[in-house]
């Protein structure tokens, strides 16, 4: 008699996972119960989750089967995306973490209901799936399974060097810090740069590394705006990104807006799906950035994008963009790849966060001042 073949479903997540989600938990156990089961694990590449479970189940050794479902769109007259009916159908057992209300997957399930397949298991952790979608399916006959804390706990670190990334960013001078006030517009001599949270991988991180930072529960999982500042302080750089620089060169961004300024430009870009001038980041001095070959960007339109040089197109913006977007606003400044932050003193560099909580924080991993967002109340 052959093993049954399972599939662990989830609806779509969130861009930036959080380390301690539940259908992390969820998913820790329920693999290992497909171990201890010996059940026969299928993905399909491109639902929600697929890479996670893939990741999470080689690290436990569950052998997974990929189905292929190449250039599977919708079907006529179908909203659902091919590769999830594909999995829900191929599966004779399906455990489901995340499940979002109406959603792609909850229809699929739905209809596997109506079709009296059966073959459906709600991961029971708090969180995953609110209690009226649960009732309902419950009502429907759909069986309940809960993992204990122990199938649940983090998958044990791969090697020592895993281990000691554990105490990344060890305290320095703990809970020991000051405020310090931000110098006023008059005279401004810093440039700012922004932080902001990073879903996925860090820049110079695998997806590997990533997932194995999520499913062993490790702190650098933290992915948070005020986790990629203390990463920028810990690490002293700033990595470079060319994502949304027209010709694609990495490059870091600066604005020479004046701090006590700079709330006004914190607003949601919704083509970009996310904010603009978070209340992290540090000032630096201009003069010592400038002697490291940070320079003003040149805000125009087609025709001086066109008469750039290579080396000059780096620092070009588009002046308003096709939203109508005023960018000149910015005062953007930009260096050609990283900043190595290494030889800064702390008489030429500021860090500023919104609350205290944040700066105590900061304070673990360096000796730099720290003052308040502009409005901030602590």
């Amino acid at each position: 008699m052959r093993s049954p073949t399972v599939a662990v479903v989830m609806s779509r997540l969130r861009r930036l996972v959080v380390p301690d989600e539940p259908w992390l938990a969820g998913l820790r156990g329920t693999l290992r119960k497909i171990a201890v089961d010996q059940s026969n694990l299928i993905v399909v590449d491109g639902t929600a989750g697929t890479d996670f479970v893939r990741h999470c189940a080689l690290r436990l050794n569950v052998g997974c089967q990929v189905i292929d479902v190449s250039n599977a769109g919708h079907s006529s007259g179908d909203e659902i995306p091919l590769r999830d009916r594909a999995l829900i159908n191929a599966a004779d057992l399906v455990y489901v973490l995340q499940l979002r209300p109406e959603g792609n997957l909850h229809r699929l399930l739905k209809e596997r209901i109506e079709q009296q397949r059966g073959g459906i298991v709600l991961v029971d952790l708090q969180g995953l799936q609110p209690d009226s979608v649960k009732d309902e399916l419950l009502n429907a006959g759909v069986e309940i399974w809960r993992p204990t804390t122990e199938e649940c706990r983090p998958i044990d670190s791969v090697s020592q060097a895993a281990r000691e990334r554990d105490n990344k960013y060890p305290s320095i001078h703990p809970h020991v810090y000051e405020i310090v006030p931000f110098p006023s517009a008059d005279g401004w001599e810093f440039l700012a740069h922004t932080t902001r949270a990073c879903p996925g991988s860090w820049p110079d991180e695998s997806f590997e590394q990533y997932a194995d930072s999520l499913v062993e529960s490790r702190p650098e999982a933290d992915h948070s705006t005020l986790s990629t500042l203390r990463r920028i302080v810990w690490q002293k750089r700033l990595i470079a990104s060319g994502k949304t620089i027209r010709g694609g060169c990495p490059t870091v961004s600066f604005t020479a807006c004046p701090l006590e300024n700079l709330p006004a430009l914190h607003r949601y870009r919704t083509h970009r799906v996310r904010w603009d001038f978070e209340p992290y980041g540090l000032c630096i001095r201009r003069s010592w950035l400038q002697s490291r070959g940070v320079r003003p960007v040149r805000y125009g339109d087609e025709a001086l994008w066109q008469s750039l040089t290579e080396d000059e197109r780096p620092f070009f913006q588009l002046a308003v963009g096709e939203s109508g977007i005023d960018w000149t606003i910015e005062q953007e400044w930009r260096a050609v790849g990283g900043v190595s932050l290494q030889e800064l003193t702390p008489d030429d560099v500021i860090l500023f966060v919104p609350d205290f909580e944040s700066a105590k924080s900061l304070a673990n991993v360096t000796t730099w001042p720290i003052t308040l967002w502009p409005g901030s109340q602590g």
